[in-house]
Parts: C-alpha cells; structure tokens; sequence
C-alpha cells in the first residue's frame, strides 16, 4: 500500500499559519484550524522560521 503524498500548503493557509503564530496561538489550536496534523503545523512553521507555542 502506497503512503499518501503529504498535502501541498496553500498561499492562504500559510498566511494564516504565520497570523496564528505571530498572535500566540498554540500548535494544536493551529493545526485544528487548518484541519492539518500538529507535526505538518510544526514543520511548515520551521521552514518559515517562526516559533510556535506548544
């Protein structure tokens, strides 16, 4: 059985993510928001440079 290619990061769901973040939100909230996994919210954020609250 094939693993599923990982869902590509839309322009508005990245600007969000970066909203969230720079507001405080924590990851698991984010990640509920954008209807990812926390460990996708995590990596996306890494590559973007940004911190996130647990």
């Amino acid at each position: 059985m094939k693993t599923p290619k990982p869902k590509q990061w839309a322009e508005q769901e990245v600007r969000r993510l970066v909203r969230l973040a720079r507001q405080g939100v924590g990851t698991s909230r984010i990640a509920a928001d954008l209807g990812r996994h926390a460990g996708s919210v995590r990596r996306m954020a890494r590559t973007l440079g940004l911190l996130l609250k647990k």
